[in-house]
């Protein structure tokens, strides 16, 4: 550094100079620090360094020496400093204080000396000039304190914020704060002046500190201020626009990053439009440069845009919500769903209701937002969400509305794949949705509703009905309201939701019995509530069950018995457990007599109570079964004794009941449940068994009570086996006592059997167990006597077969009569063992005959094994069994041999079952029909065991071998599935056709109708194969073949070389063309091989078929389709079909001269020629056709006789008939030009042009163009269309329009007459007959004289003048022709005649009616009064009516009263009931309105004399009508003096068709006195929209006639005037002003 010179002195009054007070030198502080710092600056030396530059001194003197430091100091040792007392007041100023300066200690100088400056004299301009000039000076580090201060000052004296702020307080604060304070103060208006004067530059001092923070200030403002309002944001924004040169934010991106920063940071929600105004501020998309961060930034701006659109329509719908909201939400369903639901039940709540258009616009909008922007939420749910706002929104119209949008039924949302939609198909909420939403809704309206008449209520049932098919879930609340309803009806006053929250709703009915004490009466509507309620959910036994118990409670309160046993038979019918309670009640309520059904009852309760009570249970059924017992059992002595006692009902029932044996309630179960416990009751009351028989009436009754036994032997009897019997009824397993189970293979213990009580077991017995020892107990006192004991043993052996054989063989045993047992044996079902075991009864029964044992004694008989005791038996009575023997023993053998026969048919049926394929072994065992059927059947397979069987069961049951073997053979071919040679190798394997060929007859009738069907034709091999069986098995000369099996065999052979694609059996088939099976597979390869062949086929007429034949086929295919050898491609240009022609050429000399003419005309006369190929292209195959003809004539072809006959005898047709042919072809394909032809062709008719297209067709030949005329004719063209056709035409054709017209009748005629004629299509005879008819009448017209009208009538007169035909067509045939000529006499009679006849055949048949009865006015009139007089029903009169109007009007003068209407209508009333007397007037009324306008129309006097007879039957009403409809005056006086003898005005006599007829005859002013006129003005006020009546003119009527309180009246009234202020005077004055 460069030293500084001057004196220290100096130096320091210097630094003083510049740290006096500034509060008193400021000023002079100033000036001499700018004095002295002019002279000092800063100067950079090598390049970083700064340095002081010293001052430039200029001395006045030199110093003296005395003057020098040195010398001083000698001499003042202590020299005083001048300048020290500057420092005395301000000691902090001595650290400036130096002689060399440094750079830091000016930096601080500067500073400190600004700080003082503002903190002291707060001159902010005065420190900011001092800093200014120390940079001027490059002085360092003041920048920071400079931009201060220039902040400072910018506050203080421009933004005038606060003039209080300092500069340390300002330092304190960060950079956005003071940007904050800079901009508060700014108005509106000169906020983008403030921004440029005042922010931008403050930003730029702030990015000179630290680059880069000014973007962050900026951006921190701008979001801070925009989160409270976007109004000055938007004007930063807008003066930083990109097509602005001076710019407040000049970055793009930062520009967009900012803006969308704003706007979401906005938490108002009325700032949209400043939303959009600052989008249209920022730059579009391909402006600038274009990066990756801009890009990104545009597509946030487009997102914006997204988002905007979505807060526009939420403001739309009153929604506002800020944009960050939409932002926030947009990717979050949650958020997204609760805001589409607030925006549906927004719009629900609006006052007054929004319209259903508001509606799909709202949902329109929905998807909108949900496409744009809430993408996260599926549109499916925008459509549930809107339709459940819908059906939530409480108005009936929204639920309909919902309905549409939903799909309200399973079916609607699949349709049937035949249905198409129309356009877009309209989207609809899933059914499983549509369920859940209508759900919702009807459970918030029906939770919300105070009762069932309750608004909300009705809505609740309108949602769910929207649902049509009614699944579970909205069948279960539709009947909760109805429910509700139910509830109301048995006075329970409860909330709809306590309903729905009621836990347990078997309480509401408990609630609805307190609450109506006698419903117990009403069970099915307490039921019903029960089943509506889902009581005990979804378990219909369980809810009735505890719905009936209550009942029965309730019922038993009251002791209606009665009412109780009804509920309770229903809970045993239901088999409901809970209820054994209520059962036990009433079977033991003494009160109640039926002792059947108490029993009954007892039973059920037994069976279902608790181990608990049927200790109690028992005793109280003993007791009432042997109460019971003792009534039956003298009920049924006194009936068997014929005494004359009546009964009392309930023992009569008990007995009829135990008759009928119905499970559970019949004598069977007398002590079905413990008769140990009986037993013990009956010992209890009598002392011994003999007592006990004594204690009635008869001893002897248990004679009696076998007749119990006898009406069951047909059913299942409940006994003491019963439980056992289910397991084992099939008899499949032997039954055994527990004890035995051991020593028997794979028995059957029955369950009750095998439990045992700890203490005691009490053997289960059967009633007839009980009788029998009765029966024998009573034998045994009363000796000599003998119980009956063969139906007791029989049903004793039948309930102990499934459980313990061996006890039922010893029952069987016992049986007096040994055949007896047969009974037993035939109710079982048949099995293997109920088989073996009759025939070991019957075995032993027959061995203990003929070797009879001692009773004594134990034989060894029954200890032998059954199986080998039934082998011995058999053999031996096999052996002698034409010895001798007893009657009775032969019975016994029979029988064994019946049984071992059927035992050897159920073996054989069990292996028959065994093969698991679907037989009945039992209908096999007994059906012998379907016992063949299925050995037949079991033929009919692959598996050599089942085929085995089949043959070994044919030989069992003599079914014929050679059936068994056919069957096999058939089912070879059709079912099994297996290759030719493989059926042929089976075939061989098993020798099937040894036997067959013994019946080559029945062969060919098996092989011809079963097998033959089921070949393809397309199978050769087997058809070969088919018909060499034939051949084998004698087959070749039965049937009416025209080929034999051997040349069917040549055929296949060759035809599956040259033609495997050939169905042989359509080509042999007699009802087809043997033509068409062979034209699929010909080409230019096969062609010679087959012609070789066809001479071997027949025809359908039997004939044999020629090549030539062949050929004709082959080239018409080969000309349209062409060939892979000889035309490659199908034709499409005129050479190119005259190329194929010329190949087909090459082939007419294989054609016989008819063959040729058929493939000649195919190519140029059919429908495809005419289509395809065009007509010069026709013409030229024509001529080269004729001139090969021509060929074969001049130079014919050498033939041997063997060609020449076959030819002679295949065609009559020559080639000179050929040539004729063609040429006549030729000439009318030149007849194509005509223009007639030509504007057919060209006429954009498509009638006309089908004309020219059958014309080309017909080749001029005389039946087709006849034919083609007559159908133009019955189109009803015009006649000189057909005259021209056929003048057009080759030839002498000798038809004219006169007979095409005949043709064309005929068929009309034939088709009215019920033929078949076609007229074209389904068209109506007689429509088509009118245009015939208008096109003869337009020829007549015209004068062409081509067919007259006479012509019509001569071919038409038949038709109608014969009686065999239909009355109707006839009648309608002649109506045409009146109506387009003019009738003959005899025709107009005709035509009445028939007319009378169609009427007298429908309502008087009997009467047959001629053309004398029609012929004069006078016959007719008789004809009319014979039919009056013999008419008495209404059908009747109206046929009259029909007859008059077919009638010419009567023009003879008769008498009023003789008036043919008249007399009709005096009889029809004279002659009517009271009860269709108002009818009658009716039909009177339309039967002369009927004759208006006609020539039968009545006089004013008949009129008058229908009203009279009207008014003598009191048909006041169709009176009026008929004299007002009239326009006589006369007529309408008399309608006035009826009105006015009127009282009374009512629907009898008045209704709106009379008040309009008064009207319109204008008698209103005449009707003022009479009761009808307030009714009149009624009738006027309520039609005037339309405009019929003048009310002005009526009241205009009325005033001139004086009546002008009424006119007036009626004015204030047309004008709606209120009722109140249609006073008389205002009607008066009303009048006056208005009339």
């Amino acid at each position: 550094m460069q030293p500084i010179s001057g004196t220290l002195s100096c130096k320091t009054e210097t630094l003083y100079l510049l740290n006096i007070s500034p509060s008193s030198h400021l000023a002079l502080g100033n000036h001499i620090s700018a004095l002295y710092l002019n002279e000092s600056d800063f100067s950079s030396f090598n390049g970083d360094s700064l340095m002081i530059i010293p001052w430039h001194e200029h001395k006045h003197r030199a110093k003296d020496w005395c003057e020098e430091l040195a010398c001083r100091m000698v001499v003042e040792p202590n020299l005083q400093d001048e300048s020290e007392f500057l420092y005395a007041a301000q000691p902090e100023l001595l650290r400036f204080r130096m002689t060399q300066l440094t750079v830091e200690k000016v930096m601080d100088w500067y500073q400190t000396r600004a700080e003082e400056i503002e903190h002291y004299a707060r001159q902010v301009d005065c420190a900011l000039s001092l800093i200014r000039l120390g940079m001027e000076r490059n002085i360092p580090g003041l920048l920071v304190l400079c931009d201060n201060l220039v902040t400072l000052e910018t506050l203080v004296y421009e933004a005038r914020c606060d003039v209080t702020l300092t500069l340390k307080e300002l330092q304190q604060m960060k950079d956005i704060e003071k940007l904050r304070l800079l901009m508060n103060s700014c108005s509106e208006d000169k906020y983008v002046t403030s921004a440029y004067q005042w922010m931008v530059p403050f930003l730029h001092r702030c990015e000179k500190q630290s680059p880069g923070v000014a973007n962050e200030l900026l951006k921190e403002y701008l979001v801070t201020l925009a989160k409270g309002d976007l109004k000055f944001p938007l004007k930063i924004f807008q003066h930083s626009k990109p097509d602005l040169q001076q710019k407040i934010i000049p970055d793009q991106d930062q520009l967009m990053a900012i803006a969308l920063e704003c706007i979401y940071t906005c938490e108002r929600n009325d700032q949209l439009c400043l939303c959009y105004d600052l989008l249209e501020c920022l730059p579009e998309r391909g402006y600038g440069d274009k990066t990756e961060a801009t890009t990104k930034l545009h597509d946030m701006v487009d997102q914006l845009e997204q988002i905007l659109s979505v807060s526009e329509l939420l403001e739309k719908h009153g929604l506002e919500k800020p944009i960050s909201f939409v932002k926030n939400t947009q990717s979050s369903s949650e958020e997204a769903r609760k805001l589409m639901v607030r925006l549906t039940r927004h719009t629900g709540r609006k006052q007054p209701p929004v319209s259903e258009s508001h509606w799909r616009t709202l949902l329109q909008d929905m998807l909108t937002m949900q496409q744009n922007v809430y993408t996260c939420l599926d549109s499916d749910a925008c459509y549930e969400i809107f339709t459940e706002s819908l059906l939530c929104s409480s108005r009936l119209e929204n639920i309909h509305l919902a309905g549409q949008m939903m799909h309200c039924s399973a079916c609607s949302e699949n349709p049937p794949a035949g249905i198409a939609h129309k356009g877009k198909p309209h989207y609809r909420v899933s059914y499983e949705k549509s369920i859940d939403l209508v759900l919702a809704a009807s459970r918030e309206y029906f939770n919300s509703s105070t009762n069932l008449t309750d608004s909300c209520m009705d809505l609740a049932r309108c949602c769910l009905q929207l649902i049509t098919d009614r699944p579970p879930a909205i069948q279960e609340e539709l009947d909760l309201i109805q429910a509700v309803g139910c509830l109301e009806e048995f006075g329970v006053k409860i909330l709809p939701l306590q309903v729905r929250l009621c836990p347990d709703r078997i309480s509401l009915i408990k609630e609805c019995i307190s609450q109506s004490p006698t419903c117990y009466k009403q069970s099915t509507k307490l039921l019903g509530l029960a089943e509506l309620l889902r009581v005990a959910g979804e378990n219909p036994e369980e809810r009735r069950g505890q719905v009936l118990i209550l009942l029965v409670e309730q019922a038993l309160r009251f002791h209606d018995y009665k009412a109780a046993s009804m509920h309770c038979q229903e809970l045993m019918a239901t088999g409901y457990p809970k209820s054994w309670d209520v059962c036990s009640q009433l079977g033991q309520s003494e009160g109640y007599q039926d002792l059947a059904t108490r029993q009954e009852l007892m039973a059920f309760a037994l069976t279902h109570c608790p181990p608990s009570s049927i200790e109690l249970l028992l005793a109280a059924s003993s007791s009432l079964q042997t109460e019971i017992l003792y009534q039956r059992v003298n009920f049924q002595i006194h009936h068997e004794g014929g005494e004359n006692i009546s009964a009392s009902p309930l023992t009569s029932k008990a007995v009829q009941e135990d008759e009928v044996g119905v499970p559970g309630s019949n004598s069977a179960d007398l002590l079905r449940w413990t008769t140990a416990t009986t037993m013990k009751v009956l010992s209890n009351t009598t002392t011994t068994t003999k007592a006990v028989l004594q204690a009635v009436s008869d001893g002897q009754w248990w004679k009696k009570s076998l007749t119990y036994l006898r009406p069951l032997q047909g059913q299942k009897c409940g006994g003491a086996y019963q439980i056992g019997t289910t397991a084992n009824e099939d008899l499949e397993k032997q039954g055994c006592h527990p004890f035995y189970e051991s020593v028997i293979s794979n028995p059957f213990v029955a369950e009750s059997e095998g439990t045992y009580d700890t203490y005691q077991h009490v053997p289960v017995e059967s009633f007839a167990e009980v009788l029998l020892r009765t029966g024998k107990l009573a034998e045994a006192k009363n000796k000599g006597e003998v119980f009956p004991t063969t139906e007791v043993l029989l049903q004793l052996a039948s309930e102990a077969l499934p459980n313990d054989m061996t006890l039922a063989l010893a029952y069987l045993l016992a049986l007096p009569q040994v055949l007896d047992a047969n009974r037993c044996f035939e109710k079982q079902s048949p099995s293997a063992l109920s088989l073996q075991l009759a025939a070991y009864y019957y075995s032993l029964q027959i061995y203990a005959r003929l070797a009879p044992c001692f009773r004594d004694k134990c034989h060894p008989l029954y200890r032998a094994d059954p199986k080998e005791l039934i082998k011995m038996v058999t053999r031996h009575v096999t052996r002698h069994e034409h010895e001798a023997w007893p009657e009775d023993l032969i019975s016994l053998t029979k029988q064994l041999h019946c049984y071992n026969e059927r035992l050897l048919d159920f073996t054989q049926a069990q292996i028959l079952q065994g093969l698991r394929k679907g037989v009945d072994v039992q209908r096999f065992t007994a059906d012998d029909q379907y016992k063949r059927e299925t050995i037949l059947g079991l033929a009919e397979t692959l598996e050599e065991s089942v085929y085995s069987i089949a043959i070994s069961l044919a030989q069992r049951y003599s079914v014929s071998r050679w059936e068994v073997f056919m069957t096999h053979l058939e089912f070879l071919f059709t079912d099994s599935g297996l290759s030719t040679l493989e059926i042929e190798n089976r075939a061989q394997d098993l020798h099937l056709f040894e036997t067959l060929k013994t019946d080559p007859e029945a062969f060919h009738q098996h092989m011809v109708k079963y097998i033959y069907p089921t070949i393809g034709g397309f199978d050769h091999e087997r058809l070969q194969y088919y018909f060499t069986l034939l051949e084998n098995c004698g087959c070749a000369d039965l049937g009416n073949c025209a080929i034999k099996p051997e040349t069917h065999i040549r055929l296949l052979k060759k035809f599956k070389v040259v033609a495997s694609g050939l169905n042989y059996k359509k080509l042999t088939d007699e009802n087809m063309s043997p033509l068409e099976a062979l034209e699929p597979v010909l080409s230019s390869q096969n062609i010679l091989s087959i012609s070789k062949l066809v001479p071997k086929i027949p025809e359908k007429d039997g004939q044999m078929l020629s090549p030539s034949s062949l050929y004709t086929i082959w080239l018409q295919k080969l000309f349209w389709t062409g060939d892979p050898h000889l035309i490659k491609q199908v034709p499409g240009s005129s050479p190119e079909w005259l190329h194929a022609y010329d190949v087909c050429m090459k082939y007419f000399d294989r054609l016989h001269p008819g063959d040729l003419i058929t493939v000649v005309d195919a190519v140029t006369f059919s429908p495809k020629a005419v289509t395809k190929l065009s007509v010069e292209a026709r013409k030229e195959m024509t001529r080269k056709a004729i001139k090969t003809v021509k060929h074969f004539i001049e130079k014919p072809r050498k033939r041997n006789s063997e060609d020449e006959a076959q030819e002679a005898k295949d065609s009559k047709v020559t080639y000179a008939d050929t040539l004729n042919h063609l040429e006549k072809s030729l000439a009318h394909l030149e007849t194509l030009s005509h223009s007639f032809i030509l504007s057919l062709k060209n006429s954009e008719q498509e009638t006309l042009q089908k004309y020219s297209h059958l014309y080309d067709l017909s080749r001029s030949e005389k039946e087709k163009l006849h034919d083609e005329a007559v159908a133009i004719c019955l189109d009803g063209q015009p006649l000189a269309m057909i005259q021209q056709l056929l003048e057009v035409a080759v030839g002498p054709l000798d038809i004219s329009p006169k007979d095409i017209v005949q043709s064309a009748i005929m068929k009309i005629i034939s088709a009215l007459s019920g033929g078949s004629a076609d007229l074209g299509g389904p068209r109506d005879p007689l429509k088509v007959l009118e245009g015939v008819v208008a096109a003869v009448h337009a020829s007549v017209d015209k004068g062409e004289e081509l067919v007259s009208p006479e012509d019509l009538l001569e071919w038409l007169r038949p038709f109608c003048a014969d009686d065999a035909w239909p009355v109707r067509p006839r009648i309608h045939v002649l109506q045409i022709l009146g109506q387009s000529f003019h009738l003959t006499e005899e025709d107009s009679k005709l035509l009445v005649f028939f007319r009378t006849e169609a009427i007298l055949k429908a309502s008087w048949p009997q009467r047959q009616v001629d053309i004398a009865d029609i012929e004069n006015e006078e016959n007719r009139y008789c004809l009319f009064m014979e039919l009056l007089e013999s008419s008495h029903h209404e059908a009747e009169f109206q046929h009259l009516v029909l007859l008059l109007q077919a009638w010419p009007p009567m023009k003879s003068e008769y008498v009023i009263t003789n008036n043919p209407w008249v007399r009709l209508a005096t009889v029809m009333l004279t002659r009517c009931t009271m009860e269709n007397k108002e009818g009658l007037g009716n039909e009177v009324l339309k039967m002369c309105r009927s004759l208006y306008n006609t020539k039968q129309m009545l006089p004013a006097e008949g009129v008058k004399e229908l009203c009279l007879l009207l008014l003598n039957q009191s048909l006041l009403l169709p009176s009026l009508k008929l004299l007002l409809e009239s326009r006589d005056e006369h007529l309408h006086e008399m309608a006035l003096e009826q009105i006015t003898a009127v009282t009374t005005v009512n629907d009898s006599n008045c209704d709106q068709e009379l008040l309009s007829l008064l009207l319109d005859a204008k008698l209103l002013v005449k009707c003022v006195s009479t009761p009808f006129y307030p009714r009149i003005v009624d009738h006027l006020l309520a039609s005037l929209q339309q405009g019929r009546w003048d009310a002005e003119e009526l009241g205009r009527h009325l005033r001139e006639a004086g009546h002008e309180a009424e006119a007036g009246s009626l004015l204030l009234a047309v004008r709606g005037t209120h009722q109140a202020f249609r006073t008389f005077s205002t009607a008066l004055r009303a009048a006056q002003h208005w009339v």
